[in-house]
């Protein structure tokens, strides 16, 4: 083997053991990243878990107030009215006529009070 050979041999030898050492150096990441993403796996499992934990918590609270709302609204409904139409309608025109006789009143005290008022300014002007 001549001198250029051998120095080419030793070349191609340095190169593959550069080559064989970077591949370890990469086999050693890769086993490390599969490490990493086994142990983030865990954890977002862990997390999915305890995220569907309290989802299912909200789920049964939402349900509850459901049905608590759920019989409010029985008992007004047209099977479990607390008041049947025939009061309501007598309500309605009890509250009319008391609205009509409370403006009647509101009338007459502010007519009252007009009267009053410019009764008032006109002995105070015309000096009576």
């Amino acid at each position: 083997m001549t001198g250029g050979e051998q120095k080419d041999l030793h070349e191609l030898s340095y190169e593959l053991g550069r080559n064989a050492k970077g591949l370890e150096d990469l086999n050693k990441l890769f086993e490390q990243h599969c490490k990493d993403d086994d142990r983030r796996h865990e954890e977002n499992v862990a997390l999915l878990k305890a995220n569907n934990d309290a989802i299912a918590a909200q789920n049964k609270a939402f349900a509850q107030a459901l049905d608590k709302l759920t019989a409010r609204v029985a008992l007004t409904s047209p099977d479990g009215r607390l008041l049947s139409r025939k009061q309501l309608a007598v309500l309605a025109v009890v509250g009319t006529g008391a609205m009509i006789v409370v403006g009647w009143i509101v009338e007459a005290a502010v007519k009252w009070a007009v009267g009053w008022l410019i009764g008032a300014i006109l002995k105070v002007k015309l000096g009576g």
